[in-house]
């Protein structure tokens, strides 16, 4: 968790123009670390940082020879490194004690290890640096700065008198910046230093110290009034804990939601424990903020195609400078995502000239072909290839065999039903590590969430525009499946050959191979599944008429938009499962998932009825879905079994699955 979590949170905070890292600060967890947990941090800030980074490390305890052993395990096993030591933190010391305590310190550890004080006596049991003090202890050649909070800010004046090329002051309370750097000359501003928690967040504070080396003042003191007032709203929560630590860590996950809950069993604790120390007031406020903070471009997001592979915006901008069809659509504005879906990780780009959607193959148990599979779909929508043409086999290959390149309609030529371009494809991984096609940005929403909206809202379904909108999917349905061939692909891969094995043979091994695992899975009726399969398997014995599939058509896949009274389709999406089969395979998702929960007879016929001018609907027809119905439920039973099995495999605890009822439920409701 801590591993995976704090390698996001440095590399957020490197790309947030952060110019060196303070590891194990005092005033969030940094105390709680061991010394093993500290090793492994500092190896993945090294990793992280290519080892070009300065980073002070902090050291607290309150016996002078537990620091020398931690500096000198640490600074042996890394070189280059800075320490930042604590007076005695949990027992007031006298002046004198405080002296010997750093002298020891200070005279013993090796003199490369450069060595920073921190005061704070208000953390640190009343103990403080007095300037007094640390002018005595400048006779240490390795002691190379303080940094102090500066609660007093006047207090200030007289460590600033000890600031040189050799000795650098830092300030860390975030409302005294402004005030900090003025106090300061400006030909030594260049040997002071600011260290900020909201820089785990944003980049404010980085600008402000430009500004204060630039001497502009008026900018200086507006940046500092935005800070105060972004601290305000997210350090602001009801909590007995330390509401900076707090508000920042839920900030954090709130900006990078999407990437953690990839990592869930990661952030499990640490969602737990914020759900009980903010307020919901606190949580829409920090939200919003952040919200904001990004739209102004202080907060500089990344971007990740996987958890391991994370991208700044002007990196992704380079990877693609050279693609001249991307060029060609302006400036990237904006990125909006990712949106993680089963198989891609999605982006929304907003470009000068257009609104693109990049898809990035991201899964690691894709069970298709590994391709872009829009390039071999999309000529056969425009009939730019012919199933019957005799060189179809040549001319498949030839699609197949270019890793990348666009697919664009036109209007002389416009697809058989309602696609997005292609605008880019690329399989070659050279740019980024995946597969990825670029496609149009298709306006409107997926068709559940419509009819969710509608639900939610309490209105009525059963409208002409809805009975429309089912009497369009029919016939786009339709004009889909006049896409004919005189043979099946299971793989598209295939397209063109003669296949070796009948289409009942190949079914007969696969219904045999789900029987099978179905009867590991514990199905205990698998000889009434069996012979209700035999009994029926005579409607597709002699299938001879195949189509184009797009075999995941379901409502998150087409995509909706209501206006002036009606619901236009203006696009389907995903084609990652297409393939040529039967035509009564289609019907499964539809079926399941759209037409059985809403439970509207109208819908069926409107839906059904204006398929059937394509294609009769017919008493067999019917049976034939329900018997490939049988063939998918088994699959998707055997499925969520082997996730259940994996969970109680790896000891994570699940809720009792309902879906497994449900998929044993409507295997018995068919095979009776």
């Amino acid at each position: 968790m801590i591993e995976s979590l704090n390698s996001l949170l440095l590399r957020h905070i490197l790309t947030n123009d952060a110019n060196s890292l303070l590891l194990f600060g005092n005033t969030g967890d940094g105390v709680l670390f061991s010394m093993t947990e500290k090793i492994k941090f500092i190896e993945i800030a090294k990793e992280i940082t290519e080892k070009k980074v300065p980073m002070l490390v902090g050291i607290y305890g309150n016996q002078v020879d537990n620091i020398i052993d931690q500096i000198e395990n640490i600074g042996k096993k890394f070189i280059d490194l800075n320490f930042m030591i604590s007076p005695p933190i949990s027992e007031k010391k006298s002046t004198d004690s405080i002296r010997s305590y750093f002298e020891n310190i200070l005279g013993s550890v090796n003199p490369k290890n450069q060595i920073y004080l921190i005061n704070d006596p208000l953390q640190f049991a009343g103990n403080e640096i007095e300037s007094e003090l640390l002018q005595n202890l400048m006779e240490f050649t390795n002691l190379k700065g303080l940094n102090d909070s500066f609660y007093n800010i006047k207090k200030c004046r007289s460590y600033i008198q000890l600031l040189n090329k050799n000795f650098s002051v830092i300030c860390a309370l975030e409302e005294n910046f402004q005030t900090f750097f003025q106090l300061i000359p400006l030909n030594q501003r260049k040997y002071s230093g600011i260290v900020s928690s909201i820089s785990n967040l944003g980049n404010m504070c980085s600008k402000l110290y430009r500004y204060a080396l630039e001497d502009n003042i008026l900018e200086l003191l507006k940046i500092q009034e935005h800070i105060n007032d972004i601290r305000s709203k997210i350090y602001e929560i009801k909590s007995n804990e330390i509401r900076e630590k707090i508000g920042l860590k839920y900030a954090f996950l709130h900006l990078y939601k999407d990437l953690i809950s990839n990592i869930k069993n990661d952030i499990y604790h640490i969602d737990e424990i914020l759900e009980t120390q903010i307020d919901p007031i606190s949580k829409e406020r920090i939200e919003a903020t952040v919200n904001y903070l990004l739209n102004q471009k202080q907060i500089y997001q990344l971007y990740f195609v996987s958890k391991k592979d994370l991208y700044r915006f002007d990196e992704i901008i380079n990877m693609f400078s050279k693609i001249d069809v991307l060029v060609k659509q302006g400036k990237v504005k904006k990125i909006k995502g990712p949106y993680i879906v089963d198989i891609n990780t999605l982006y929304r780009v907003k470009f000068e000239n257009n609104q693109l959607v990049f898809r990035f193959r991201t899964s690691q148990s894709y069970q298709f072909e590994n391709s872009i599979k829009e390039k071999l779909l999309y000529p056969f929508l425009d009939k730019t290839l012919n199933p019957n043409d005799i060189e179809l086999r040549q001319k498949v290959k030839e699609v197949l065999n270019r890793r990348s390149g666009t697919y664009l309609f036109t209007k002389e030529n416009p697809p058989i039903i309602p696609v997005c371009n292609l605008i880019y494809y690329d399989e070659t991984k050279e740019i980024i590590p995946y597969m990825f096609s670029v496609q149009d940005y298709i306006r409107g929403k997926p068709l559940f969430q419509l009819i969710n909206q509608y639900i939610n809202d309490g209105k009525n379904l059963s409208t002409k525009k809805f009975l429309d909108l089912f009497s369009n999917l029919g016939d786009h349905l339709g004009h889909l499946h006049e896409i004919k061939f005189n043979c099946f692909y299971k793989k598209i891969d295939n397209i063109g050959k003669k296949m070796k094995i009948s289409y009942i043979d190949l079914l007969e091994n696969e219904f045999e191979e789900k029987l099978q695992m179905a009867k590991k899975n514990k199905i205990d009726f698998t000889d009434e599944i069996k012979a209700f399969f035999k009994d029926n398997k005579v409607l597709i014995e002699d299938e001879t008429e195949y189509v184009l599939l797009h075999n995941n058509f379901k409502s998150q896949n087409i995509i909706v938009k209501e206006e002036l009274g009606t619901i236009k389709i203006n696009g389907i999406v995903d084609f990652d499962k297409w393939y040529i089969g039967s035509r009564a395979q289609e019907f499964i998702k539809i079926d399941y998932w759209i037409l059985k929960p809403l439970n509207n007879p109208s819908f069926y016929s409107s839906f059904y009825g204006t398929y059937s001018k394509f294609y009769t609907i017919d008493s067999d027809f019917k049976k034939k879905i329900e018997l490939y119905k049988l063939f998918w439920l088994l699959d998707e039973y055997n499925f969520e079994s082997e996730l259940i099995r994996k969970s109680d495999q790896m000891n994570i605890i699940r809720t009792p699955s309902t879906v497994l009822e449900n998929y044993l439920f409507e295997i018995k409701a068919i095979i009776r």
